[in-house]
């Protein structure tokens, strides 16, 4: 592949490439040799990872050349993105620390020049007119940073970089922080109708809320009300792999706010949700919203049983945040059934819930599996009289 690259880096580097880049033919030499280097680095094995990653290494700042000139070519955004998407897929298990640090210095760097450029603007303007899963094609470069921002957020590449030492190490986090702040703004909730955008996208948001939670917490409120605005829609989608997905990152951001609360920090105390309330809108918090919203799905929609594990997990730190909250919904709840019987049994079921199988205050792995048995146990016990199937 070194001729390949070389060729890449021998046409990125000409006096005259502003003059001839948009010319059909060159356009079409740049997106083969990308292509040709994509194909190399997704056969990376053990005993090619150091030469394909000297490769990478040499067309780096050619790449930031070419986006910066080929900023209004979809064809050629899109390439690059898929070039660094299956670079970093391929290398991250066997990256050192500095190895590390360069490709997150390069990420970033093109990450700037991709927001600095607003490439993506006009997604969000036309996602509207999507009417076929075809046409949403012409967004895959979207997809294709979404899929970028995921493989830099993996816990190989997250583990090597927190464990080195490297001076002027890039924060990992900053990165992703960068890639968010393109991102967020683009992703409406038109554009999450389309499968394989939406799918992309909530991948990255469950990685992100395990990985970073503390970084989508100290997100403006614009920014930070995109993402659970966007969780809320996830947990009503069809696909059972989307809100499974969605299901963890709401595990994730409440296990967060409980464990910042336990150690006498404000967790996410500052973030706030609108809600619709009997007396019309109203704000409440992060953990409120999202309890609420569950025990709407698990009681009175069409809940799937098989994800009642994950439900359970993200249920769990909601209740330990917001017990007074959980207690008086419990309330209201049985106050509003008729029937004695089955106001019996509900409040039994309830009671239940939270106090079989000597469930404790935390977030540990064997109490995680506790309440998911009490959780499937709850199900099967009112699913004869409540929304369940």
């Amino acid at each position: 592949m070194g001729p390949v690259a070389g060729c890449l880096v021998e046409n990125a580097s000409r006096s005259d490439l502003k003059s001839v880049a948009h010319q059909p033919d060159v356009i079409y030499m740049v997106c083969c040799l990308l292509e040709r280097l994509r194909g190399a680095a997704r056969a990376t094995q053990p005993r090619t990872q150091k030469v394909l990653f000297e490769m990478g290494h040499t067309v780096m700042n050619s790449l930031l050349t070419l986006l910066e000139v080929y900023k209004n070519q979809s064809e050629v955004i899109y390439m690059i993105l898929k070039f660094v998407v299956d670079f970093i897929d391929g290398q991250a298990v066997f990256l050192d620390g500095k190895e590390t640090s360069v490709l997150m210095s390069f990420c970033l760097r093109l990450l700037q020049i991709y927001s600095s450029h607003n490439i993506g603007k006009v997604m969000l303007s036309l996602s509207s007119t999507l009417r076929s899963e075809s046409q949403s094609e012409k967004y895959k470069d979207l997809r294709a940073l979404l899929r970028l921002l995921t493989n830099i957020c993996s816990k190989d590449l997250v583990g090597f970089l927190s464990d080195s030492n490297i001076e002027g190490s890039p924060d990992i986090a900053e990165v992703i922080y960068v890639g968010l702040d393109i991102v967020t703004p683009l992703i409406s909730l038109d554009l999450l109708k389309y499968p394989k955008l939406s799918r992309d996208y909530f991948v990255l948001m469950s990685h992100l809320l395990e990985v970073y939670p503390e970084k989508v917490a100290h997100l403006n409120r614009d920014a930070f009300g995109r993402i659970t605005g966007s969780l809320e829609f996830g947990l009503r989608n069809q696909d059972g792999d989307v809100v499974e997905r969605c299901l963890t990152a709401v595990n994730a951001l409440a296990s967060y706010h409980f464990k910042e609360r336990l150690g006498g920090r404000g967790g996410l105390g500052s973030q706030v949700m609108e809600s619709e309330g009997s007396n019309g809108k109203l704000q409440e918090s992060i953990s409120s919203h999202f309890l609420r919203l569950l025990l709407q799905l698990l009681l009175f929609e069409d809940f799937r049983m098989e994800l009642a594990g994950s439900a359970a997990d993200a249920l769990l730190p909601l209740l330990f945040c917001e017990q007074e909250l959980y207690q008086r919904l419990v309330h209201e709840l049985l106050e509003k059934e008729q029937n004695p019987t089955v106001k019996s049994r509900l409040a039994l079921a309830f009671h239940n819930l939270t106090s079989s199988n000597n469930l404790s205050s935390t977030l540990d792995r064997p109490n995680r599996q506790k309440f998911r048995k009490n959780l499937r146990v709850f199900l099967g016990e009112v699913s004869g009289f409540m929304q369940i199937k």
